[in-house]
């Protein structure tokens, strides 16, 4: 094993660790609770936006939204916490909050926040993977590693009424395909893409790299159908030192995804979850979504 493949002591708290404990709602939740508070209850006021009172604690909120501006001056901050209150202001009074949803919206992001926070004191930084780690996560991406390539695509895009998908998955140029599609008034755009196999799903991926130049070949989307036919490849050498990074992000993103499923499982064992009205558990339930207790439509559990 190359020791160049040993990852870097500094990717120990990957992306994937903050991602998984710092959530994007951290920012929303700010700019919706800005206004929240009443008048004068939270300590010393250093500024007003139309009446409204800005303090220290608004500061240290600010802060903590985001580790880049954990070091950043006080005035930077505040006129970074005056610019959203002036836009939830504006977004107040044009009405933007007034909308059925709106309620749970702010629901799901207070429990989305205190979550995050929940998760953050229970659980712990993913291990630093081994050489032999990293070697196995290469082998079983190979479309990020050994196999990457960048693949030039001719790709016609489609939202596809009922009936047609079958007329135009007979056709194998992609004129003839633009020409169907024009003649039966079917929306589409045609463009020329340049896609890196490591960031394109695995099964596209596979079919981006084993389809043969110039043959089309349909992916399907719910209703949206799109013809590709592959002109070009170009192998991506992939450095040893970039390679050991990515593996060690995939493999401490399982990592702290087998901690929270886990932790989520914990939870679920312990909770009287019921479902109510003609919902039921899926078949293979989803680590997040709760667990698999049924009740009928007047809420009993069993």
């Amino acid at each position: 094993m190359n020791s160049k493949l040993k990852p870097p002591p500094s990717l120990k708290r990957s992306k994937a660790w903050r991602l998984a404990l710092v959530g994007p709602c951290v920012m929303a939740l700010a700019s919706v609770a800005a206004g929240c508070s009443p008048p004068g209850s939270r300590g010393q006021v250093i500024a007003t936006v139309d009446g409204e009172e800005i303090t220290p604690q608004d500061l240290e909120a600010e802060a903590r939204s985001n580790p880049a501006l954990a070091q950043a001056d006080t005035s930077v901050l505040l006129q970074r916490v005056i610019a959203r209150a002036l836009l939830a202001e504006a977004a107040h009074n044009r009405g933007i909050d007034h909308y059925p949803g709106y309620p749970s919206d702010i629901a799901r992001l207070k429990k989305d926040f205190i979550a995050q926070r929940f998760m953050r004191s229970n659980l712990k930084p993913p291990p630093t993977p081994t050489p032999a780690d990293l070697q196995k996560i290469m082998a079983a991406n190979p479309y990020s590693f050994a196999q990457r390539q960048s693949v030039t695509v001719d790709d016609i895009g489609m939202q596809l009424p009922a009936g047609n998908a079958q007329s135009i998955e007979t056709l194998r140029y992609p004129n003839d395909i633009v020409a169907r599609l024009t003649r039966l008034s079917i929306p589409h755009s045609r463009r020329t893409v340049v896609l890196d196999t490591s960031k394109v799903p695995t099964a596209l991926a596979e079919r981006l790299v084993a389809e043969p130049l110039g043959q089309v070949f349909f992916v399907r989307n719910d209703s949206h159908l799109a013809a590709m036919t592959v002109t070009a490849r170009v192998p991506i050498v992939v450095p040893p030192e970039d390679a050991a990074a990515a593996a060690t992000e995939i493999f401490q993103s399982a990592e702290v995804q087998q901690q929270v499923d886990s932790l989520v499982a914990q939870l679920r064992s312990q909770a009287k979850i019921v479902y109510i009205n003609g919902f039921t558990p899926p078949q293979k339930a989803d680590p997040a979504a709760g667990r698999n207790v049924s009740g009928p439509s007047d809420g009993a559990a069993h």
